[in-house]
């Protein structure tokens, strides 16, 4: 991924990038991903969807717009880009889901199983990590 042709409105670096086949992905963690792009090809509009396991730096959580944010702190979730959005030499495709990994050189290169797993965060929500 050359940084010349890299053109997204996210600005991420081609470094946040993981090539396909390098991050396996829990039965548990697929599911989810192929669910989440159901709801999003259900919204129709005619694009292709690319669901994406995506590093944040923090994440906040209001249960209610009058209550106070969790901070549920830096982790993996799962987000939908347009196609035209991630590079193509990006894209993965696990049993017909097609799955991006945007997660920064370091904390890739720092897990051990290099697998997407499921977790639980304090508040309940669901999130990922690599392990």
């Amino acid at each position: 991924m050359s940084p010349d042709t890299l053109t997204n409105p996210y600005g991420f670096r081609p470094t946040d990038f993981v090539p396909p086949k390098q991050i396996d992905v829990s039965p548990e963690a697929l599911a989810e991903a192929r669910q989440f792009l159901s709801e999003l090809q259900s919204q129709g509009q005619g694009n292709k969807w690319i669901v994406a396991f995506t590093w944040c730096y923090d994440r906040n959580l209001r249960r209610s717009p009058d209550s106070s944010a969790i901070n549920e702190g830096p982790g993996i979730d799962l987000a939908g880009y347009r196609a035209s959005e991630i590079p193509a030499d990006a894209i993965d495709e696990r049993s017909g889901v097609a799955l991006a990994f945007i997660i920064p050189h370091d904390k890739f290169k720092n897990a051990k199983r290099k697998e997407i797993v499921q977790t639980r965060l304090a508040s309940g929500r669901l999130s990922y990590e690599l392990e």
